[in-house]
């Protein structure tokens, strides 16, 4: 009931004020359990595909948005609580494992999970490589997998930034996705890796952007070294 609530409160304004161009949704399935997988430009991608599909989405999000200090940090675990978030900590392979469990347990009974493919927000627009845990549900559940692609978003909230600008955005759904011919080999990394490219390569066509065969984690983690390598050196 909160989750159907918090919808309805927030798809009116999102309708008026920022005024989504939204295609593909016929391409989302009717019945059954589904995979949307995106790309990733700002903070609240997961919230406004999950309030602009039409049926329940759970977005797999990082444990530290529930983790956050101070009175905005306890509400804003509270909000992704509410609207049924699963949490996955990626700081090891069993942690990150139980978040996967998790999501087939919630597609088991017929829902849908959505998953931001590169792990994290693109640092500078383009589309960096997926992560495979998304190949790795879909393989062991056989449920379709949509692809997505957003573009805009990050005009409605930069990163950084510390409120949402008006700015029309675009959300694409393409094609479902099914890969009978590697049923029952999610456990194989080659599989899963020859999945994840496919999606991802999808994604591109919807959005037009760069592809980079890179991790954004790993450009964001030399990005933030060498800026504390630059910082020491200016304190020299």
């Amino acid at each position: 009931m909160l989750r159907m609530l918090l919808r309805r409160l927030l798809l009116i304004p999102l309708k008026l004020v920022l005024r989504p161009r939204v295609s593909g949704v016929e391409n989302l399935p009717k019945s059954g359990p589904f995979i949307i997988a995106a790309n990733h430009l700002s903070f609240f991608d997961s919230i406004f595909i999950a309030l602009l599909v039409p049926r329940h989405l759970y977005f797999v999000g990082k444990q530290g948005w529930l983790e956050m200090p101070g009175l905005k940090g306890r509400l804003q675990g509270l909000f992704f609580r509410s609207v049924g978030m699963i949490s996955v900590d990626s700081t090891s392979g069993s942690a990150t494992m139980a978040g996967l469990e998790t999501s087939l347990r919630i597609m088991r009974e017929g829902h849908g999970v959505g998953v931001h493919i590169e792990g994290t927000r693109s640092p500078d627009g383009r589309l960096y490589k997926g992560n495979t845990g998304t190949a790795w549900i879909a393989l062991r559940s056989g449920a379709p997998v949509v692809p997505c692609g957003l573009t805009g978003t990050e005009r409605v909230h930069p990163a950084g930034a510390k409120r949402l600008y008006v700015s029309r955005f675009d959300v694409r759904f393409g094609a479902p996705m099914t890969f009978p011919e590697h049923a029952g080999r999610e456990d194989d990394r080659r599989v899963r890796r020859t999945v994840t490219n496919r999606i991802t390569q999808e994604i591109s066509v919807l959005t037009g952007q760069e592809y980079v065969d890179t991790y954004a984690a790993t450009v964001k983690s030399r990005a933030a070294e060498e800026s504390r390598t630059a910082a020491a050196a200016s304190n020299e």
